[in-house]
């Protein structure tokens, strides 16, 4: 997924983000912590909601107001190091092998085998991913599909992580290597900051409940370098790995605007005193995108999961 960095323990609304106000006093009203009239506990989770909504409307400007800032930031990076001359030719094919950006290569009978397993996983993406993601997505009208047209990883980029893979020391065939690579279908939702938290837990479950087997959450809320949710699925028939990611509107523009330098990081093949000090100052701009993003309430609840290997 490309976020296993060492996550970094915050508090569960951010720095200077205190619970809403009011909330320990929401059951006074009833000894036993649970409001007996109807009304009384519908009246009492809007005066609760406002309170929250009026909270994250205030860190939901910072955000904004922090934006052009940040991009300006991005632009005297960008320029610094020059990354607009860094272009390299576009990946091509000769003789049946694949050549990408970065020396990646891989021979005929590699990129046959990947070239195959590409269209299957289209396929197994058309007929059963794409219309489970859709029908899920149907449930819920308070968020919605993000990025959907770029559902599919593009055939070069995709080639290009198996090439990483392939390192000369692996010892994974070209099949067993596209198996490892869990977004070459992917989905974002994207929901509201209030109902953030128990909308990823309702979506994992819809998820479920379509026959979706879940591989993997990562919740990434307290990393200074990335912010957000990020899910690995198998869909059983096929045996297709598919991802799914859960933003907020600000993570979701914190992700893309940190993009390239997290791209760049990872492009970084021999570390060198010059590509230190590059992959400090580029860190340190994710960090800064990061650390203004709104905290959704409660966050903290959704637990890290690994599903256990079949067989030991």
């Amino acid at each position: 997924m490309g976020i296993e960095r060492g996550d970094v323990d915050a508090p569960r609304h951010g720095p200077d983000r205190p619970e809403p106000a009011g909330r320990e006093n929401r059951t006074a009203a009833d000894a036993d912590g649970v409001l007996a009239d109807p009304e009384q506990r519908i009246a009492e989770h809007q005066r609760y909601r406002a309170l929250v909504d009026r909270e994250y409307g205030a860190v939901r400007d910072q955000w904004a107001e922090a934006v052009p800032e940040l991009r300006d930031t991005w632009e005297k990076i960008r320029e610094k190091y020059r990354y607009e001359e860094r272009e390299e030719p576009t990946p091509q094919a000769d003789g049946g092998a694949w050549h990408g950006k970065g020396d990646r290569r891989l021979d005929a009978a590699q990129n046959e085998e990947i070239d195959r397993g590409y269209a299957g996983i289209r396929e197994a993406g058309e007929k059963t991913i794409i219309p489970g993601i859709l029908s899920v997505g149907a449930e819920d009208p308070t968020r919605h599909l993000a990025g959907f047209d770029r559902r599919f990883k593009g055939e070069d980029r995709l080639k290009e992580k198996v090439a990483d893979l392939l390192e000369p020391s692996s010892k994974l065939s070209a099949a067993e290597a596209l198996d490892a690579v869990s977004d070459a279908v992917r989905f974002t939702y994207k929901y509201p900051e209030t109902r953030y938290t128990q909308g990823v837990s309702d979506d994992v479950e819809r998820l479920k409940a379509r026959g979706f087997e879940l591989d993997k959450l990562k919740n990434t809320w307290t990393s200074d370098q990335y912010k957000g949710i990020n899910t690995q699925w198998v869909e059983p028939g096929s045996g297709v790995r598919f991802e799914v990611q859960f933003h907020t509107q600000a993570s979701l523009e914190a992700k893309e605007l940190s993009h390239k330098a997290y791209e760049r990081i990872r492009s970084i093949a021999d570390p060198n005193p010059e590509t230190d000090r590059e992959t400090a100052e580029l860190e340190g701009f994710q960090s800064s995108v990061n650390a203004t993003v709104p905290i959704p309430p409660d966050v903290n609840a959704i637990e890290d999961y690994r599903r256990e290997k079949r067989g030991g």
